[in-house]
This record gives C-alpha cells, structure tokens and sequence, in this order.
C-alpha cells in the first residue's frame, strides 16, 4: 500500500493533495495540520469518505517534537516506512506580507516578520524531512517534495519586478537551496527530493467578488511581464500536475527547482 504524508492538509492545495491520493484506496494517506480544530474542511471530507484511508495527525511544522511523534504515528501504521512526503505547510498571508523591504514600520518589526517567515517555510520543511528521513529510507518510491514558488527565484523576481512578498520569497529561496543540499546528501541512497512551483492557484479565502478581483488584479500584472503567463488555475488542476509530474521523476530530477509541468522553476 503506497504510503503519502501530506503537511498544510486543512485547506487549499494540501486539502486537495489528500483527496486525490486517497481517491485510490490502495493508497494511504497521512494529513498532517497545525490543529484539527481549524480543519473543518478536511475533517468533513474525512467522515464522508468512502476508502477510509486518510489519517489526520496534528503537529505544528514549527515543532520538532511534534513532527517527530507524527513520523513515529505514521511508522507503526505502515511498519517502518514511508513512500512519498509532500511538504506543502507554509506561510504566505501576513498583514504585512505584501511589503516591499524598506516598507516596514520599524527594524525590530522587518526582522520579527523575516523570522516567523524562515522559521515556517523553511526551517519548517528541514524539521519535517528529518522526522521522515528513516521513513522514507526505508520506502520503495522514496520522494520528497516541497511546494515552492517562483516568488523564491532571483531571476524570475527580477524578469517580474516581484519587489514585494519579500518574506515569503526570502524564506522559499531557502527552501529551494536546503532541498538542493538534501538532494545532494541522499541522491546515492535513491532518495529524491525537488521543489516544485505549483502554478498561481485559487486558494484565496474571501467574498467571491474580491477573490475573482484579486485574481484579476494577478493575472493583468504577470501577462504584462509574459503574455504566455497562464492565468490562475483551480486546485484540482494544480494538484493533477503535481501528482503525475511526481509519479515520473527520476532520480535523475532531484535538487531541482521546476515548475509543475517540469520546467525549470526559474522561468517565468
């Protein structure tokens, strides 16, 4: 039975990761949130689910500890091992997370705000890899994915003029290096790790007017930078091409930055 654990399962791309690994009943999948408490969507489409092959574990990606009973939860259902690891827990909203560098009220303030970012989005997903890294060791597909942006590339940032979201940008060009560093590590051990773009997906929470605004507002300012930029798409599509992008790569593809289609990441 392959083995998935999902991390930022509560909504969003995570939600929709769990609910198309657990459509095959043949899979086994581990949705781990900050707390089952703000998961109501996950939790209502765990009771209506037929396969009953989803397992909800809370553990804050920001808690060593807790991540590590999470991998120890997940060991003793699968014996030891674990297939594939989809690190998608991450910060992106932030009441100041649209600012530009020299925008932010004081120092103290700009450096609080860098550290929760690098602390969430990448110090985050190093905790979580080392919880699973036994796990994972010992699996038959052995993959570990990150979900990043193109927020998190130099080249793409300046190609767009992306001044802004520098923490969340700042804090992914870190998760991209320290899944270079980790492929370097394992890669003769088999096990594969890549950081993957997703795509701009509509996972906004809001009135559907401002969400479809919003999206709007996205797409004009990105096709005046690429005419060919794709527009916003749904979580169902993102997750598709993440999942069959996933299913054939190689070890050969580890360390890399890519877009989901498997373009290097760092293209606009």
């Amino acid at each position: 039975m392959p083995s998935y654990v999902v991390t930022g399962s509560s909504r969003g791309l995570g939600l929709g990761f769990v609910q198309a690994i657990s459509n095959d009943p043949t899979n086994a999948v581990f949705a781990v949130v900050r707390s089952k408490s703000s998961a109501s969507q996950l939790l209502d489409f765990v009771a209506k689910h037929s396969h009953k092959n989803v397992h909800i574990i809370e553990a804050n990606n920001k808690d060593a500890h807790a991540l590590q009973n999470a991998a120890d939860i997940v060991s003793k259902i699968t014996g030891g091992t674990l297939d594939i690891l989809i690190n998608n827990s991450a910060l992106m909203a932030h009441e100041r997370g649209g600012l530009t560098l020299d925008a932010f009220p004081s120092p103290e303030i700009l450096e609080d705000d860098l550290v929760l970012y690098f602390r969430t989005n990448a110090v985050g997903p190093i905790h979580t890899i080392n919880a699973f890294l036994p796990l994972l060791l010992a699996g038959n597909t052995k993959k570990c994915i990150a979900i990043s942006t193109t927020l998190g590339s130099p080249k793409v940032t300046n190609a767009a003029d992306f001044g802004n979201y520098a923490g969340y940008g700042i804090s992914k060009a870190a998760l991209n290096l320290a899944i270079a560093k980790y492929a370097c590590r394992f890669r003769d051990q088999g096990l594969l790790f890549l950081s993957i773009n997703p795509g701009l997906v509509k996972t906004a929470q809001g009135p559907k007017e401002q969400v479809e605004a919003f999206y709007e507002s996205r797409n004009k300012i990105n096709r005046e930078k690429n005419p060919d930029f794709e527009g916003a798409i749904t979580v169902e599509r993102s997750v598709g091409d993440i999942l069959a992008f996933i299913d054939k790569a190689t070890i050969a593809d580890s360390g890399k930055f890519v877009h989901r289609d498997g373009r290097d990441g760092d293209s606009f």
